[in-house]
């Protein structure tokens, strides 16, 4: 696992410094199916989406673009309320000269993507989710990544959490200076409900629909309830994913 750094920047991109983790990004092949997320793929296609989440999910198109230097600034948090009920993805990705920012947010569920027959010959379109589009200011964004911080983002280490996809959990990648920073907080673990990004992110957003609840402190499945449960109903379609490093593999 690299270890953490705060790089020197000139101008604009000197907002990113306090959360990036060094090394070089790494291309993970991976995915529900084996595909992996590029960008050019549409996440709101439920197929694309049940081929690639695990890619999607360790953002593979981010880290490529951010090792080519095209990312600056990018981030991808992903809200996992029980994956065949909802999850809820935010976008941020910065214009030229880092005032201005792109927050794309996407609702998805509920739905039973593990149940989408691949030879599925209706419209898809009612499956893709709701999505809205908000241009947020430096400030804006500065609060959200402000928020990230306090809450480890870039200081973590959380090697060996495994996110359960029939529980709760946030994730959080962002790109700066080349590098790849991974922050993790799952049900059992974290006290999801006092995070403070999540309200921040939600006020900014345009979507009208309320985060899912996480379940209190004292009611969240730990994470050997959280195994023994998976080994039980291994066949039940449900996963992890295990935080590495800066990586979910």
């Amino acid at each position: 696992m690299s270890e953490n750094r705060v790089p020197v920047h000139a101008g604009a991109s000197n907002i990113f410094a306090p959360w990036v983790r060094s090394g070089v990004a790494v291309l993970v092949v991976a995915g529900l199916a084996g595909c992996t997320f590029t960008q050019t793929s549409d996440v709101s296609n439920p197929l694309v989406r049940k081929a690639s989440w695990f890619s999607y999910l360790n953002a593979d198109d981010l880290r490529q673009s951010c090792a080519a230097g095209d990312a600056e600034g990018q981030i991808r948090i992903i809200y996992n309320a029980e994956y065949y009920k909802e999850v809820r993805v935010f976008e941020l990705d910065p214009y030229p000269g880092f005032e201005e920012f792109n927050l794309t947010t996407r609702v998805f569920g509920p739905l039973q993507v593990k149940d989408i027959n691949v030879e599925l010959n209706a419209p898809l379109g009612a499956f893709g989710g709701e999505e809205a589009v908000d241009r947020i200011d430096r400030d804006s964004y500065i609060a959200i990544t402000d928020a990230l911080q306090a809450e480890g983002f870039g200081t973590q280490s959380r090697d060996g959490l495994r996110l359960y996809s029939d529980d709760f959990y946030w994730v959080a990648i962002g790109c700066s200076s080349g590098g790849v920073t991974l922050g993790a907080w799952a049900s059992g673990v974290d006290d999801l409900r006092t995070l403070a990004f999540p309200e921040v992110l939600a006020k900014l957003s345009s979507v009208e629909k309320d985060l899912p609840e996480p379940p209190a402190a004292e009611n969240a499945r730990s994470q050997g309830a959280a195994q023994l449960h998976h080994v039980q109903n291994s066949d039940s379609g449900d996963f992890y994913r295990t935080v590495r490093g800066n990586m979910l593999r």
